[in-house]
Order: structure tokens, then C-alpha cells, then sequence
């Protein structure tokens, strides 16, 4: 029986997807922000006790375990990461190597995180063409290191004009400083140059990344190596997995700090995907995880989520390819406030987080959050918060919203609560309709795919505003983004950026340049199977894709073709037809300027099982009924029980639907039907 283990680790909460088979559990324990391996593990011990098993058992079993973090994008957000060093080019200290005026945003979050007290300059140069002009002085790089240790820096970075095409002053500087500060000596001082993280032509754009890759580099090493030291402790011998934000899964020695930012969400996104596509033909969505601090948007084009070559991370572009969603202030953790100004309710950006979380939680929370007003309307049952396993109180949320909105408003509670829900639904729903526009597509033309422990509860409230008339709720709902990363395969790029020129101007292939071009093709490659066997897998696991990218038309271009087998004139002839179609038909000359091989390897998924159909009738769901707030007033609203829901159970709204980890709220004027994988359908009632 084939095992497999994914963890998703959250502001709020840590999820876990976890198959036997055809067996799976689903896992949500507290996030443990101090130690983020205690969750990791807590997890897996939930997981274990579900099955029957210790937790060594279940590691002795399972063949994979992925995880994905919210390390490296919490110490962004919250700007806790250590004191950078910078050495870079004379003349780029302030601007580091952006034109002028590029981007206000981006610069005040780089001097933040670097400020101009911390970068110091080197008189090195390397011209366009890759030529050492001048080298680094040694003598200089010494005393730019003594001065920035003395200045508190924790790490460091190297970025050195155009060292993607030569890397030899950067590679000088940091064995410059690894002879003269020898690894006992910098202890965790980490040296990292801007060629090692990525290869892209942009100097300011390599610079970027680098920047901040270091800066998540810290907490990302100490989290990730002890999880994987944690699972050897425990008898598990496979690599530790992690997921990445371009789409795949790799080891931790395999993972870019920056790689795993953001990586929860993206998980999400392209389990979601998989599942539009194979289970329902839907190639065109919006998707939304609702989460305890914020909700994150996925839009998906032609049964396909890509990743962005350039990204943008806090307003900063970088060279890592990563998927990227939309972000809203909508998570059950929001913070809700007046603006006595305009006398309205604002609710977010800020959120209370697990520790203290919304007033509810009684652990010293005092403003009132999205699920106090959740609990003050009747959409959650005190008593059964994730199955009655957390205790909320009622009183609390209703002392909080009472001092903090109504009484500041002159409304009722209960009118108080419901506009903090209607704020931030009405917030949310605006930012969705952006991001679908932004892709092309019309909202009223979409399915909407609504998870995360808060998508039920608002996926109809968003989807009213949008003119969506059709949403789709999953049986895991509230692990989403674990039950993502079990639907991701191995994936590893591997990039050069040496310019090569194949064809010139009057048509003649460059023999010597196109042998240079099989040959850094085949080096890639090589290091892929290399690095594949260090994951346990064999060669012929192993696809290939080539990415090419070259200037045509005024703007840099990417051409994906299958990978070459290396035989110069054939596939000459085919890459010159392919390269043609994409750049000026007219040119002869064919220019490559970036190389980019991607080696994936599949394997194994869970497959959602099928159910058989046992009609209409959900009475045998009925748990009770409950007064919830819609609006106008409490109504008394019949509660059911998801768990005891089957294939082609029908539920006229208004509805409430509760999980052990989750809620679905079904307004009035909705139905929900249970399909034939356990997933909730809900549509407007047809008039």
C-alpha cells in the first residue's frame, strides 16, 4: 500500500493530506509560530493517529512527503529578516543597476531591507560581452567585509555587473572572503553571490532575487533542515520535499529560499487546476483560498496555471519563475475597525493571526476579526469550531464588536457583525474582478472554486457580487493547499545565459556556435539526472522540456520546444523554423540568449474516489437548526452534517453545512448538491 504525506503550514493553521491507498485523512492542527518543526510534526503524529499507526510506523511506510511553508513569506511581510550586507559595482550603490525612476515602490522596500549605510561599492568590471576588464581587488573586498560585519550584517550579498555571462569577480570576492573568514569564524553569516541564485541578464533584476533570496535564506535553512532532521530522527530515509511557487516539488538542497514563497497558495491554485480540468472539463476559473489572514486569487486560462518568468514580490521584480495569485484582506483573522472620519466599517489589511487571534479565541485577542462576526450571526457553531476540538467563546465576540463597531455606529450587534461581513465580502469581490479582468475573462462567464477554511462560509457572498452563478467546494475544502502539493510533480530548471548564435544574417549556421549550443544543453541536462538520482529517481523517470529565450520585436521572447537530440543539422533546420515563426520572419539570424532546461519527473497521485447515487434526500444529514443572522434577521436555519452528505443529496438554502474543519454557508436564494466525488456544487436558484 503506497503512503504519501503533505503539509501545508499556515499563518493560522498547519493542514495535512495524507493517503493510504485509497484511504485519505485530512489534518489541521495550530500553527506553532515559534517552532514551525513542532506543527510539522504535530501534523504528522494527527496523521498517524488517524490511521491507526505511531508515527514512525506511518514514516516507514510512506514513500513521499512534500511541504510547503509560509517562512519565506512571512519574513517579508513582516520584515524580520537579518541585517543584510551588500558589495556591489561602483556607481550601482543606490540604484542597484535599475534605470532612473523605474519603480518608487520597489526601491523604499530594497532600502529596508538594505539600506545605503549597507552596500558598499567595488571597483570591478566586466563588460556586455562577458570580458574580465578589471578584476576585484581582494584588499578592497576584505575591508568592505570588516566594515559591514562591524555594521551588524548577518548575511551577504554579491552583485557584480554582468556577472551572468562572466561570474569570475563574483566567485573571486567569495573566495576572497571564505579564505579570510573561514566558515568557524562567520559561523551563520551566510556569503551568497547573485550568480548562484540565478542566472538572469538583468543585472538589476538578478540583483533583486538575490537580495531577496538572502533574506529569506535564514529562516528558511533553519526550519526546513531541522523538518528534514526531524523525519531521519524518526526513521524516514526518502529527501524531505518542498514545494516550490514555479509549480513542482524538489529536496531541501535543492530549494531556493525564494522558491518557496508564496508556495502554499500556489499549491492550491494547481490542485485546483488539475481537478477543474480532469474531474469537470472546466478549463476557464477563478479560484479563491480563504485563509485565517488573507484570501489569495487564482485565475486559470486554458486548463493551464504558467508561471510568470519576471514576478513581482512586494512590488520587486525578480528572476525566479513562480506562479502568482491576487491578494485580498479577507482571511477569518481580519481585523474590522471604524473610520470615525467617514463613520464606515474598514475591515483588514492587519489580522489577529493564530496567536492572538480573533477576540473568540480568548488568548488575549481584542478587536474584533471576520470570525467574531461569523459566530455573532450564526454561521459557526461555538461548540463545534473545528469539530469542537477549539473551544471559541461567543461572549467575547459579541463584548468586542458591541465596544469596538456597534456602539461607535449606533447599531445592534448583530447589524454591526453583518457589515463587517458585507465590507469585506464587497472589498474582496473588487479585487477578484480585477484579477479576472486582468486575464480577459469575464467574471459572469466563470466557475468559481472556493476552498481554505473560510471558503465555504464566503464563496457565495463573493460570487453574488461577481454575477458567478456556478461554485464548486471541495470534500477537503479546508487542506486545499496540501491536497495541492499532493497533485505536484518533481520539477527542477536548470539555466544559462551564454549568448549563441546559431544562424547569422546571411543565413549561414555558425557550426562552432551550434556544437557550444548542443553542448550547454547536454551540461544541463546532466546535471539533472545528477541531481534526480539524489531524489531517488532513475533516468528513465526523467522528461525534458527546452526553454529558449531571445530578443525579437522589441521585447524578450521565450520559445518552448521538445529537448534536441543533438544532432546539429536536423535539429538546426527545426529551430530555425520554430524561432522564425516566433521572431521577425524576415531576420535569418538567429540570437539565443537564455537556455532553460526543465526536468520533471511524475509521480504517483491520489485519485478521488466515486461514489454512487443515492438521490435528492439529505434528511439523513440533518443535524438541527440554529437562528442565523441574513440580513433582515435571524432566521431559523436547518443545519447539516457534510460527512453524512451523498452523491446527489440536495439542499435548498438558506442552509448552514458543517464539517469537523469547516463551514459551507448556503444563502436563501442558493442550492447545494453533494457529486458524485463528495465535492459541493452550489447555483443560484433558477427564478
Amino acid at each position: 500500500m503506497n503512503y504519501t504525506i503533505d503539509i501545508d503550514t499556515g499563518g493560522s493553521f498547519t493542514d495535512g493530506f495524507i493517503t493510504a491507498g485509497d484511504r485519505a485523512e485530512m489534518v489541521k492542527v495550530d500553527t506553532t509560530p515559534h517552532d514551525l518543526t513542532v506543527c510539522f510534526l504535530n501534523c504528522i503524529e494527527e496523521g498517524a493517529k488517524r490511521l491507526g499507526l505511531s508515527s514512525e510506523e506511518l514514516l516507514s511506510k510512506t514513500s513521499t512527503i512534500r511541504y510547503s511553508t509560509t517562512i519565506g513569506t512571512n519574513c517579508l511581510l513582516q520584515r524580520n529578516g537579518p541585517k543584510l550586507g551588500l558589495i556591489v559595482t561602483d556607481g550601482y550603490t543606490e540604484s542597484l543597476f535599475a534605470a532612473e525612476n523605474n519603480n518608487t515602490e520597489a526601491d523604499e522596500v530594497l532600502l529596508n531591507i538594505v539600506p545605503l549605510s549597507m552596500r558598499i561599492a567595488a571597483k570591478e568590471e566586466v563588460d556586455d560581452s562577458g570580458r574580465v576588464i578589471k578584476e576585484i581587488d581582494e584588499e578592497e573586498v576584505r575591508q568592505a567585509v570588516e566594515y559591514l560585519l562591524d555594521s551588524g550584517a548577518r548575511s551577504m550579498v554579491i552583485s557584480l555587473r554582468n556577472s551572468a555571462f562572466n561570474s569570475y569577480n563574483e566567485k573571486k570576492a567569495k573566495a576572497t572572503i571564505d579564505g579570510e573568514y573561514p566558515r568557524h569564524y562567520l559561523g551563520s553569516v551566510p556569503v551568497l553571490t547573485t550568480s548562484a541564485v540565478t542566472v538572469h541578464r538583468d543585472d538589476n533584476i538578478r540583483t533583486n532575487t538575490a537580495i531577496l533570496n538572502a533574506y529569506i535564506h535564514r529562516d528558511m535553512v533553519r526550519y526546513l533542515y531541522r523538518a528534514d532532521e526531524a523525519l531521519r530522527r524518526c526513521g524516514y530515509r526518502k529527501p524531505l520535499l518542498v514545494t516550490h511557487s514555479s509549480g513542482g516539488v524538489a529536496r531541501v538542497a535543492k530549494t531556493t529560499a525564494l522558491n518557496t514563497y508564496n508556495s502554499g497558495p500556489v499549491a492550491g491554485l494547481i490542485g485546483c487546476t488539475r481537478m477543474a480540468r480532469e474531474l469537470y472539463g472546466i478549463e476557464n476559473f477563478v479560484s479563491l483560498d480563504v485563509g485565517g489572514t488573507s484570501v489569495d486569487i487564482g485565475v486559470g486560462v486554458g486548463g493551464k496555471v504558467a508561471p510568470d518568468r519576471e514576478p513581482a514580490v512586494e512590488g520587486i521584480r525578480i528572476g525566479l519563475p513562480m506562479v502568482t495569485l491576487g491578494t485580498a484582506a479577507g482571511g477569518g483573522g481580519s481585523i474590522a475597525r471604524v473610520d470615525f472620519a467617514s463613520k464606515t466599517v474598514t475591515v483588514g489589511p492587519d489580522s489577529a493571526g493564530a496567536l492572538p487571534g480573533p477576540a473568540c479565541y480568548n488568548l488575549g485577542g481584542f478587536e474584533p476579526a471576520i470570525t467574531d462576526a461569523d459566530l455573532v450571526l450564526g454561521f459557526l457553531d461555538e461548540n463545534y469550531f473545528l469539530g469542537g476540538k477549539k473551544k471559541i467563546i461567543k461572549e467575547k465576540a459579541v463584548a468586542t464588536i458591541k465596544d469596538s463597531i456597534a456602539d461607535n455606529l449606533d447599531i445592534s450587534v448583530e447589524s454591526a457583525a453583518w457589515k463587517i461581513i458585507q465590507t469585506s465580502e464587497e472589498e474582496v469581490a473588487k479585487q477578484i474582478r480585477e484579477n479576472i479582468e486582468a486575464k480577459g475573462l469575464k467574471p459572469q462567464e466563470l466557475t468559481l472554486f472556493a476552498f481554505g477554511g473560510g471558503g465555504g462560509l464566503r464563496c457565495c457572498g463573493y460570487a453574488s457580487r461577481l454575477g458567478i452563478t456556478k461554485i464548486v467546494v471541495f470534500n477537503y475544502n479546508a487542506v486545499a493547499s496540501a491536497f495541492g502539493a499532493s497533485t505536484m510533480d518533481i520539477l527542477h530548471t536548470y539555466e544559462d545565459s551564454s549568448r549563441i548564435t546559431l544562424r547569422t544574417a546571411s543565413g549561414s549556421f555558425m557550426a562552432g556556435e551550434w556544437k557550444n549550443f548542443n553542448q550547454t544543453i547536454a551540461e544541463l541536462v546532466d546535471s539533472a539526472k545528477r541531481d534526480m538520482r539524489g531524489e531517488g529517481f532513475a533516468e528513465d523517470d526523467l522528461s525534458f522540456t527546452l526553454e529558449l529565450g531571445f530578443s525579437a520585436r522589441g521585447e524578450f521572447q521565450w520559445l518552448e520546444l521538445p529537448l534536441p537530440q543533438l544532432q546539429e543539422e536536423d535539429e538546426a533546420r527545426k529551430l530555425a523554423e520554430a524561432y522564425a515563426s516566433n521572431a521577425n520572419p524576415d531576420s535569418l539570424e538567429i540570437v539565443i540568449e537564455s537556455i532553460t532546461v526543465k526536468a520533471q519527473c511524475i509521480v504517483p497521485h491520489y485519485r478521488l474516489p466515486l461514489f454512487q447515487d443515492k438521490g435528492t434526500d439529505a434528511q439523513k444529514a440533518e443535524k438541527g437548526i440554529r437562528e442565523v443572522y441574513w440580513g433582515k434577521g435571524f432566521i431559523n436555519t436547518k443545519l447539516y452534517e457534510r460527512d453524512k452528505l451523498e452523491f446527489g443529496n440536495r439542499i435548498e438554502g438558506p442552509a448552514i453545512i458543517e464539517a469537523v474543519d469547516t463551514t459551507y454557508v448556503v444563502p436563501p436564494d442558493w442550492t447545494y448538491t453533494t457529486d458524485k466525488y463528495l465535492n459541493g456544487i452550489l447555483e443560484v436558484k433558477r427564478k
